[in-house]
């Protein structure tokens, strides 16, 4: 299935709150998972943009706020956030157990599915979120590799490429696709958790 994006200007309209946390935002999404995993999966098991997204993101913020440096936040979880949640308890969900992406879950048990009749929620992040859905259906070893690799390193570089034809089958003919690492890294988390714990 391909998703009509462009993936560089969503995520330049998705505004990261709170913007003032000095602490790195994987340090403090760990943070938050180690302290409220249940908070977190309901977030997580929410439609991004709607009001289920925001209810469970309010009950986080004072867990945000204590991880990042005990500051003051106030607002509801963005997109970043979100996916830096969902790479904290991905990662935490990989050590558990273990996965096997030769045979991961059929696609229909993870992926999200938006209804006609569904309304009250952020179109560009539910794109974002079924792009990434798609690249992980695709290439679910490779994004396990990403997921699993260090920053900067040579295994990440690796499974980036091996990615790479996933993440054009996803984009409509003649659209581009540009990233940083690191938002890559966080547009295959979440479908990664959904799969692998599902």
């Amino acid at each position: 299935m391909r998703y009509l994006l462009t993936i560089a200007g969503l995520l330049a309209a998705v505004t990261a709150l709170p913007a003032h946390a000095a602490t790195d935002g994987y340090e403090v999404a760990q943070c938050v998972v180690d302290n409220d995993l249940h908070d977190a999966k309901t977030l997580l098991a929410s439609l991004p943009g709607s009001s289920d997204e925001r209810r469970a993101s309010a009950k986080l913020m004072d867990i945000y706020g204590g991880c990042s440096d005990n500051r003051t936040v106030t607002g509801q979880i963005a997109w970043r956030e979100r996916a830096e949640i969902a790479n904290a308890a991905l990662l935490s969900w990989l050590e558990r157990g273990r996965f096997d992406a030769a045979s991961p879950p059929p696609r229909a048990r993870w992926a999200l599915a938006v209804g006609g009749s569904q309304y009250g929620y952020d179109r560009n992040l539910v794109s974002i979120r079924q792009f990434g859905d798609c690249v992980v259906a695709l290439n679910p070893g490779a994004a396990l590799r990403l997921a699993r690799s260090a920053r900067g390193s040579g295994d990440e570089r690796a499974a980036i490429a091996a990615l790479t034809p996933a993440l054009n089958d996803c984009l409509a003919p003649g659209k581009k696709f540009t990233t940083k690492r690191d938002d890559l890294r966080l547009i295959v988390a979440e479908p990664l958790y959904h799969m692998i714990s599902k």
